[in-house]
């Protein structure tokens, strides 16, 4: 995005392009394409004004060259937004898209950015960032402005990883009002006013095709994610018959869910997969009978293990004296399982110790882990060479390979990874 106007600093941008300000003896439009590049980028679409298309084309490719493909889309000369700017190159955006601001200048990998946009799915991944302090101190030179900046107020969720609500300071009133689907799913917002927004964006190209339909959404930021963030919750309008109402009257807008919806492959693998939007536990792991995740297993492979002539307790395991292994449950060989201890739809690894005592339940247990008398392990994956104490009480847990975990520890809904208890 180069085709800004430079608006609040016409002092400096009168003569230049607010893209071809220098920023370290390097045009400002330089830092995000050199970030491009250095990424691997091969293609970049540069949105410019229509005055200012050879002055940049020239700059970029002659004067510093830029060897990445450069395809320059000029706009007219007109008070467009960034929305609008998205909007006219609908034909030529095929997959996800990336939008940079022509003054953005960082050293963030656009990887890390992408790969948490693939994680969580999101239909808009976004970029924001403290101002430091010191920065903020900072009086700007030229005429004082007695216009005062309004802030952003953005609502995460608990791990502050998810967008719950966006308004400016303008727009908001004495209250602020959450949906019910919001607070249901969330209920604690964490609500900031420091951060800025980076112009900095991944998004879906369904959004650019309901935005292609959409044409009162002339802003990214102000307009397009705010109303991203109002329906990500939303359920899709019910289609209900009006016999009174006129082909004329009726509504032919299109409903934003219409886009939203995935090919029938990438819905069918949503269905066979896990998906957990947050750490530290295990809530919501499991969904219907549908193999979702790795924990699912002590539940599935027993009915399936006698057609591939797997034996329930292998002859090579020991299981000693009072202690029961339930018909739903795999013990591998080498493992001992002390007196009075009892395994119940679970899955135990190789030479594995159990102590006397001990019960083990809908859960996974890797190779070389031992379990001292007393334990209790239920709906959890313990990884390999994982050395449990006494007394422990872990429930629906997961705890990484090679962790020790003291006597008489309680551990419920949480994730044991590199750290010693």
């Amino acid at each position: 995005m180069a085709a800004g106007e430079g608006s609040r600093m016409t002092d400096l941008t009168s003569k230049c392009p607010k893209a071809l300000l220098p920023v370290g003896n390097m045009p400002m439009i330089w830092y995000p394409v050199n970030m491009l590049e250095r990424a691997g980028f091969e293609e970049a679409i540069v949105i410019v004004l229509q005055s200012t298309l050879n002055e940049i084309q020239k700059t970029l490719v002659d004067i510093h060259g830029v060897k990445m493909k450069l395809i320059f889309e000029p706009i007219p000369d007109n008070d467009l937004g960034t929305a609008d700017s998205l909007r006219n190159l609908k034909g030529k955006i095929k997959t996800d898209v990336l939008v940079i601001s022509c003054d953005l200048i960082t050293d963030l990998s656009l990887h890390h950015i992408a790969n948490v946009h693939r994680t969580y799915n999101a239909s808009v991944t976004m970029l924001l960032s403290t101002v430091p302090q010191q920065y903020l101190d900072i009086a700007p030179p030229g005429v004082k402005s007695r216009k005062r900046s309004e802030k952003d107020f953005i609502g995460f969720d608990e791990r502050g990883d998810r967008v719950l609500f966006m308004a400016s300071e303008a727009d908001l009133e004495d209250t602020v009002t959450f949906r019910k689907s919001v607070l249901k799913r969330h209920p604690f917002i964490n609500i900031k006013s420091g951060l800025t927004d980076c112009h900095l964006y991944l998004i879906k190209k369904w959004v650019i095709d309901y935005l292609s339909t959409s044409q009162s959404i002339s802003s990214i930021k102000s307009e397009l994610i705010p109303y991203l963030v109002k329906k990500q919750f939303s359920k899709p309008k019910q289609e209900m018959p009006n016999t009174n109402q006129s082909v004329i009257s009726e509504d032919t807008k299109p409903d934003i869910f219409s886009f939203s919806s995935e090919d029938p492959l990438t819905k069918d693998v949503q269905e066979m997969s896990t998906w957990i939007d947050h750490q530290g536990d295990m809530e919501d792991l499991y969904h219907d009978n549908k193999i979702r995740c790795y924990a699912y297993i002590p539940k599935i492979l027993p009915n399936i293990a006698p057609k591939l002539e797997i034996t329930n307790i292998h002859p090579a395991a020991t299981v000693k004296n009072k202690s029961q292994v339930g018909s739903e449950c795999l013990v591998a060989e080498g493992t001992t399982l002390g007196e009075k201890s009892s395994v119940k739809r679970a899955i135990v690894g190789k030479h594995c110790k159990i102590g006397d005592k001990c019960k083990i339940a809908n859960s996974v247990i890797m190779d070389y882990v031992n379990i001292l008398d007393g334990c209790s392990v239920t709906g959890s994956i313990v990884g390999s060479n994982v050395h449990i104490h006494e007394k422990c009480e872990i429930k629906d847990c997961i705890v990484g390979a090679g962790q020790s975990l003291n006597a008489m520890g309680q551990f419920t809904n949480e994730a044991i990874v590199d750290i010693s208890w």
